[in-house]
């Protein structure tokens, strides 16, 4: 099969779109070239070899052996390797958050990562050259083909799935540091609205984190601010009671991540209805 048809197809394109980088992309075509070398023997087995290495390199991308070895998690578990892979996924959901924090999610989160392993070592089945497959039918050829890239968008799938058992996790633990902390951030620009106007609450109907890095664990928060506007002089006020949704962006350092700070001055609110835009 020649390279313009294998790019064509499906599960390459599945596989494609979760590459990020121009090295990834030009190793993914790499690869399909390797399996279009037909008349080489080999060209099954480098093409395996070259799936295998492109989930790695994404691994590595996403969790550099330098900045593992940083962690407050960190030791050392090889004499091989100064960083395992195992490490290596770990710091792809948990960044620098300490186990100490996580303890109580700590176990689904080393289920996962093994589960991961588990399957990755099937590409070593393979990668290795022996008399038996050294000849290959070209249709089974192909079969063996397909489940090698199934199992590269399975691979880099679960690197997803790792991280978003830590960040339900980090979501559920920081969730009332998060509303306290949209509670007290009262917007100004509420009051170009009316002569005066009084917030009585706000209410948070969504709580997302938007990532976690090495220093920081982004949030945001959405919901509805309550407000009572009051117009006319002292002796002659009128009073409405509106609401306006808000969105409202913070951090809080890995170190303590429920100690939040605001990223923007205040509340994002929306009023564009009380304008009648």
């Amino acid at each position: 099969m020649k390279l313009k048809k294998l790019l064509s197809l499906d599960f390459m394109k599945d596989l494609e779109s979760l590459l990020e980088t121009d090295f990834e992309k030009q190793l993914y075509v790499s690869s399909l070239r390797n399996y279009a070398s037909h008349g080489n023997p080999l060209r099954f087995h480098n093409f395996a070899f070259s799936m295998r290495e492109l989930v790695l390199h994404v691994i590595k991308r996403k969790a550099p052996p330098k900045q593992v070895k940083k962690t407050t998690w960190y030791e050392v578990e090889s004499t091989v390797h100064p960083v395992t892979r195992r490490q290596q996924l770990k710091y792809c959901a948990q960044r620098n958050i300490s186990d100490e924090y996580l303890k109580d999610d700590l176990d689904i989160l080393n289920e996962s990562i093994e589960e991961f392993l588990s399957e990755f070592r099937f590409f070593n089945k393979y990668t290795h050259i022996s008399e038996k497959y050294f000849t290959a039918c070209p249709k089974k050829f192909f079969q063996d083909a397909k489940y090698v890239v199934g199992l590269a968008v399975s691979s880099l799938s679960q690197l997803e799935d790792i991280e978003i058992i830590v960040i339900d996790a980090v979501e559920s633990k920081v969730h009332d540091a998060v509303i306290s902390t949209a509670v007290s951030a009262i917007p100004d620009s509420l009051s170009i609205l009316a002569n005066h106007v009084y917030v009585e609450y706000t209410e948070v109907e969504e709580i997302e984190c938007l990532g976690i890095d090495d220093r920081y664990i982004r949030m945001r928060a959405k919901g509805n601010v309550y407000v009572t506007q009051e117009y006319g002089p002292k002796n002659d006020i009128c009073t409405m009671e509106e609401s306006y949704p808000f969105t409202l962006d913070m951090k809080s350092h890995v170190e303590n991540p429920e100690d939040f700070t605001v990223e923007a001055e205040e509340l994002s609110v929306d009023t564009s209805e009380w304008y009648g835009e």
